[in-house]
């Protein structure tokens, strides 16, 4: 998939990127470091601020997780904070930094990116865009970032490399991975965030994509889809968030705790008479973790807030709030299905003033009222729509092809890359593959703990004929290029 990324107003040549990151797109927020309101401040200086990180800020300045975070009301402090909920987190990777480092809180699945096999670049985070989700669903450096489900745990399967490119059958067998292996070895996967998108597909009939998210459906996992950042008039919605089943997630400026100003983000993509956003959260300048030296974080330095922090706006970020909010009410209620999560956050949605049905589905969601209406989960209806692959309505896959356009053009839902060039020989010397991406703190024990590459996980189960054979990848899988589809990113601002 590729994402289509401008310098604004510069006279720079425009930028076509592989692998758009759903929601972190970096719009360059100044060209000094104070810009960001907090990069002048030490982190110590920060902590004994809480006016700059307060539950408001100003349009334009960083928001900080307690924005989000705080519309959950209680539940954290009565102990539903995503314990014993597993989140996959299909994306670029996540490196253990600050606030993603303590033991357990990242379980590594498989590395199906191009850089998998390099010892000191798998799973790594080269691109930037996974660590800023996972920060945002559950991480906790104790400072200034506090995820939405800090008890919560993140499963990463990583698909994409430093440039942002993968390939459908990549994101496919992702997300086959997750439903595989949900329940094994002490896993309990029951959220799937997936920030990515590809736009032009009008119907979720026939696309694998949509089949793929399906059949983690009906496996008992809620997936959570970024919409895509193609504007409010874009009449439709990125795939996977095109599946009628998933929890499709559009975007607000968000810049008060009460999310009575609430404003639909005018790159959020609004739907078509057939699928909208489902409900809309924050994704505006959200402040997560930083990956030093990833390609995003070297090609928006002005996004940096401090040294640690980084500013990321999309329906990706939008996304990541969401899955940590279902992570936390499924805390409480271990039991809800699918169907149930998505009827509970939809019905307590909330109106935005800016927002028609097209834009903002339900509206801006509502973690407590969702949390405090799990009693009620027997309303939900069965979600009974056509099958993306007809007759596919188990949990496997039983052969079917997909012969449709290539998979070019889709985005990590970012709806502006501004700043430098990411291509070129910049991208292809040491920074990716030297001391900096092999020292001790990324590649030592701390690195390689809860990875799936013992005895246990490198048999028939995952790597043999069942992972390689007919049954998902193959000739029907074949051919289908995902460069340059978008992570749903709308800017790095």
């Amino acid at each position: 998939m590729r994402l289509e990324s401008t310098t604004q107003h510069t006279g720079r040549r425009r930028l076509t990127v592989a692998f758009v990151a759903v929601g972190v797109a970096l719009a360059a927020v100044g060209s000094s470091s104070t810009s960001t309101g907090l990069a002048s401040q030490s982190p110590a200086t920060a902590s004994a601020a809480p006016s700059l990180l307060g539950r408001k800020v100003d349009p334009g300045q960083p928001v900080p997780m307690e924005i989000i975070t705080d519309r959950s009301g209680d539940l954290a402090q009565k102990g539903y904070t995503g314990q014993g909920i597993d989140i996959a987190l299909v994306d670029s990777g996540v490196s253990p930094v600050r606030g993603l480092d303590m033991p357990g809180k990242i379980v590594y699945g498989p590395d199906l990116s191009n850089e998998g096999g390099q010892p000191n670049l798998a799973n790594l985070d080269t691109f930037g865009h996974g660590t800023h989700l996972a920060g945002i669903i559950a991480g906790n450096d104790g400072n200034e970032v506090g995820g939405v489900a800090t008890g919560g745990r993140i499963v990463s399967v990583k698909v994409a490399g430093v440039t942002g490119a993968t390939d459908v059958a990549q994101i496919v067998a992702g997300i086959d991975w997750v439903v595989e292996h949900k329940n094994d070895n002490g896993l309990n996967i029951r959220v799937l965030n997936l920030s990515l998108g590809m736009p032009g597909v009008v119907s979720s009939v026939g696309d694998p994509l949509s089949a793929a998210v399906e059949r983690a459906w009906r496996a008992g996992i809620v997936v959570v889809a970024a919409a895509g950042n193609r504007g409010n008039n874009s009449n439709g919605v990125d795939s996977p968030a095109i599946s009628p089943y998933v929890i499709a997630v559009g975007a607000t400026d968000s810049y008060n705790t009460d999310g009575k100003k609430d404003e639909i983000s005018p790159w959020s993509s609004g739907g078509s008479g057939v699928r909208s956003p489902d409900v809309v959260a924050p994704g505006r300048s959200i402040m997560s973790f930083r990956v030093p030296g990833s390609m995003l974080d070297q090609a928006y330095p002005a996004a940096r807030v401090g040294d640690t922090y980084f500013l990321g706006s999309g329906t990706s970020q939008a996304a990541a709030a969401v899955s940590g909010f279902v992570a936390m009410v499924l805390s409480k209620q271990g039991d809800l299905t699918p169907d149930q999560v998505k009827y509970l956050f939809m019905d307590g949605a909330k109106k935005v003033k800016s927002g028609s049905d097209r834009t903002m589905g339900r509206g801006r969601i509502d973690p407590k009222d969702a949390a405090s209406h799990t009693k009620d989960a027997g309303k939900a209806p069965l979600q009974n729509f056509p099958a993306a692959l007809p007759g596919a309505t188990g949990t496997t896959w039983t052969g079917g092809g997909w012969n449709g356009a290539s998979w070019s053009g889709g985005t990590w839902s970012g709806a502006s890359w501004s700043g430098t060039s990411w291509s070129g020989a910049s991208w292809s010397g040491g920074v990716w593959s030297g001391a900096s991406w092999s020292s001790a703190s990324w590649s030592g024990a701390s690195w390689s703990g809860a990875s799936w590459s013992g005895a246990s996980w490198s048999g028939a189960s995952w790597s043999g004929a069942s992972w390689s054979g007919a049954s998902w990848s193959g000739a029907s899988w074949a051919g289908a290029s995902w460069a340059g589809a978008a992570w749903l990113g709308a800017d790095w601002s």
